[in-house]
């Protein structure tokens, strides 16, 4: 850039010589501390994804199993105890006698017939269905 000056009438002039800006760096290299602080950010990141899921499947339960004892003859109350120490919760009751009754006192009562059969290895969230009738009565 030049710049002339006149002033008054003569010939007097004065030059001023071309002003340079100083040179603007740029780079497009990415400052290495910030790339490294990156890398060890995703690392940390990944580490913790996978020992996330390592720790949730350890602590996944293992579907648990049973063998199915042997109730029938057996108190009801009896059997619904035993079945339970063996982790097994789910269980139905039905008069055997096929009049309807509800087993409102089980230790009252003594087990006909049972599904699942004795000795199967059954999974613990398996409906065990467990037919009775009262003490002084016989089994259909």
């Amino acid at each position: 850039m030049f710049a002339g000056i006149v002033s008054g009438g003569g010939n007097k002039s004065v030059n001023i010589a071309p002003v340079a800006a100083a040179p603007v760096v740029t780079s497009t290299t990415p400052d290495q501390a910030a790339l490294s602080k990156a890398a060890a950010d995703q690392a940390a990141a990944t580490q913790a994804a996978a020992d996330k899921a390592a720790a949730d499947k350890a602590a996944a339960p293992a579907a648990e199993v049973f063998t199915m004892p042997s109730l029938v003859g057996k108190n009801l109350q009896l059997s619904q105890d035993k079945l339970q120490a063996l982790g097994s919760y789910l269980m139905d009751q039905t008069d055997a006698a096929g009049l309807g009754r509800i087993q409102v006192w089980d230790s009252n009562w003594h087990v006909c017939t049972q599904n699942p059969a004795p000795g199967k290895t059954v999974p613990v969230d398996t409906l065990v269905t467990l037919s009775s009738v009262k003490l002084a009565e016989q089994c259909p």
